[in-house]
């Protein structure tokens, strides 16, 4: 009986051990809900939502004439528009909305201000990064980190994208856990390097009248993207399209390779992360 009950005593706190144990494990590494990918359909929703919210408390677009419904109206069934004679070059546009302000060559400027960003909700401009964890209790998950602090600008010519700049404070990443962001900026070499930039090398033809129809214009972009203090030329697929506020959207994602930027991927107890990711990025734009 002795020895039984010392068997009892012992068992109980390992046990205790052994769930508090597999709980933090659990909040750690598997409680996890990544947001979803950017899509034009999710920023001018959320944009409708932000303009919205904006005029009911007063705030600094409250003056700008939104429509909710028609901000939102973009769906599967919208028809698809040629961003440039060749579909295949160009990429494929989708819209039912007219637009109503004075057109879209000039300058925009990336809003870092505009919406209520968090790792959540995808308000506003943000750019990021998402990857693939394996984890060897738990099996694979999707990990995300997302930075508000935006800026740059685009410049729109006649039938052409003729520049863009987009600069990413790195310090600035949130992720889904406080401890997973010094991570982060630990492996961006955020310390070093506290941005990130990606610059257009080459004029891109767009379709300006279609824009200017308040169509969604898909094009792709070749440009210079730098990370960790290493620039690499890349290809970057966009979507545009300005609502009828006149307020812009530009989303876009690529994959790309962390060690062409010298990038070292973590590997831990809990499990591995894939040397390869996806860059994306959402964009609230006005004219400059």
């Amino acid at each position: 009986m002795a020895a039984k009950s010392r068997l009892l005593r012992l068992g109980i706190p390992a046990l205790v051990v052994a769930i508090l144990g597999g709980w933090v494990v659990w909040k750690l590494f598997l409680d996890v809900a990544s947001p979803d990918e950017v899509s034009t359909q999710a920023a001018l929703e959320q944009l409708a939502e932000d303009t919205a919210r904006s005029e009911d408390t007063g705030g600094e677009t409250a003056s700008v004439d939104a429509d909710e419904g028609a901000l939102a109206e973009q769906d599967d069934q919208d028809e698809v528009v040629p961003a440039t004679d060749d579909a295949e070059d160009g990429g494929a546009a989708t819209t039912s909305s007219t637009v109503p302000f004075d057109g879209v060559l000039g300058r925009w400027l990336i809003d870092d201000e505009f919406g209520d960003f968090s790792f959540d909700n995808a308000s506003g401009s943000f750019a990021g990064f998402r990857v693939e964890k394996s984890l060897f209790v738990g099996g694979a998950q999707t990990a995300v980190g997302r930075s508000a602090a935006v800026t740059g600008s685009i410049t729109i010519g006649v039938g052409e994208l003729t520049a863009a700049e987009i600069v990413v404070d790195t310090m600035a990443m949130q992720s889904d856990r406080s401890q997973r962001e010094s991570a982060i900026r630990r492996v961006l070499q955020a310390g070093a390097f506290p941005t990130a930039t990606f610059v257009v090398t080459q004029p891109v033809v767009i379709d300006t009248d279609a824009l200017d129809a308040g169509q969604t214009v898909a094009v792709e972009v070749i440009g210079d993207l730098t990370i960790a203090g290493v620039t690499n030329t890349i290809t970057i697929p966009i979507e545009a399209t300005v609502a009828e506020t006149g307020l812009g959207v530009v989303v876009g994602s690529t994959s790309l390779v962390w060690s062409d930027y010298g990038v070292e991927t973590p590997t831990s107890s809990a499990g591995t992360v894939a040397d390869d990711g996806i860059l994306e990025f959402q964009l609230v734009v006005r004219r400059g």
